[in-house]
C-alpha cells in the first residue's frame, strides 16, 4: 500500500498569491465564488440576494449612462476581478468597477478608476476595511463606494478628499463624481428595492 500524502489545511499554508489562487480555483466548483484577500481565499455568498443585484445594477447603469454622455472611453462593469500592483495576495471581486479596457490579464483588471462594494451578510467590518485600504493603494482609483443593502446608506471615499469617507442616507442626497460626469440621488441607487 502506497503512502498517503496529507495536504496542509488552508490555515497552515503560506498566504496565496495570484498563481496559487488560480490553481485553487481550478479545483473548485464553477458554482462557487471566491476572492483572495491578503493571501486568504474567501468564499463569497452565492447567489447574491436580489436586493444586492438590483443595487449593483442600478449603480452600473447610472455610471455607464454618465460616462457615455461625457464621451468617455471608461465603462462600468459588474462582478469583476481586480488586481492592485504591490499586493499579489489581493485579488478581490468587486460588485461594480469602472475600468478603461480589458487589459492583458484575462482574470483581473489591473487598472480601475472606481470600485463599489454592496455589503452582504458575509462581509465583516475588517474584511471591507481591508478591501477599501487596498483599493485606495491603486494609483488610478479615484473613488470607493460602499452601499448597504439593509438600509439606505452609501459611503463615498474619494482620493481628492484624502480618502475621508462621507455617508449619504437621505434618498434626496446627491452623490457627485465629477470625473465621471456622475450625479445621482441616493434614492435612485435603491430603485426597485423595498429600501426606503
Amino acid at each position: 500500500m502506497g503512502a498517503i500524502e496529507m495536504l496542509p489545511s488552508l490555515k497552515d499554508a503560506p498566504p496565496m498569491d495570484e498563481a496559487r489562487f488560480l490553481k485553487f480555483l481550478e479545483a473548485r466548483s464553477d458554482d462557487e465564488r471566491w476572492e483572495l484577500i491578503d493571501g486568504e481565499p474567501i468564499q463569497m455568498m452565492h447567489p447574491p440576494s436580489l436586493k444586492h443585484q438590483v443595487i449593483g445594477q442600478n449603480l452600473e447603469r447610472r455610471l455607464n449612462d454618465a460616462l457615455e454622455a461625457k464621451g468617455s472611453k471608461l465603462f462600468a462593469i459588474r462582478e469583476i476581478g481586480l488586481a492592485v500592483e504591490g499586493h499579489p495576495n489581493f485579488r478581490p471581486q468587486a460588485d461594480v468597477a469602472v475600468i478603461d479596457d480589458i487589459g492583458a490579464n484575462p482574470y483581473f483588471a489591473e487598472r480601475f478608476h472606481l470600485v463599489a462594494e454592496v455589503l452582504s451578510d458575509s462581509n465583516t467590518h475588517e474584511y471591507i476595511h481591508t478591501k477599501r485600504l487596498r483599493y485606495a493603494d491603486h494609483p488610478d482609483c479615484l473613488h470607493i463606494l460602499i452601499l448597504s443593502q439593509t438600509d439606505m446608506a452609501v459611503e463615498v471615499w474619494s482620493r481628492s478628499d484624502d480618502w475621508r469617507g462621507r455617508i449619504f442616507r437621505s434618498p434626496d442626497d446627491r452623490i457627485e463624481l465629477p470625473e465621471f460626469g456622475f450625479s445621482c440621488a441616493v434614492g435612485d441607487l435603491y430603485a426597485r428595492t423595498s429600501i426606503r
